[in-house]
């Protein structure tokens, strides 16, 4: 009989965000987004750094360059589409009648 095992959640470096400690609107909303720029910045340099270290025949696990890429290549396009959607927002306001 096969022993089967409930899956479990794992966090292994995905980008996730934490709630923000401070209770202001305006500031809680700008240290999350920070936070997320950060980790999508960090996902990007981890990126950088392995595939550099592939390119310089150092030994690295070719599926950890794969998925540094795929990581990166995620928050890189996330972190474009908050922005697109925020300038989307900002120019709806603008064209707002008051």
């Amino acid at each position: 009989m096969v022993n089967i095992s409930a899956i479990q959640p794992t966090n292994n470096g995905l980008l996730t965000l934490s709630k923000p400690q401070n209770t202001a609107r305006s500031s809680s909303f700008e240290s999350m987004l920070n936070q997320y720029i950060d980790q999508a910045n960090l996902s990007v340099k981890d990126f950088e750094n392995k595939s550099l270290s592939l390119a310089k025949g150092e030994t690295v696990n070719l599926h950890d360059v794969t998925i540094a890429a795929q990581k990166a290549s995620i928050a890189v396009q996330l972190t474009t589409h908050v922005r697109d959607k925020a300038v989307e927002a900002y120019q709806e306001m603008m064209r707002m009648q008051v």
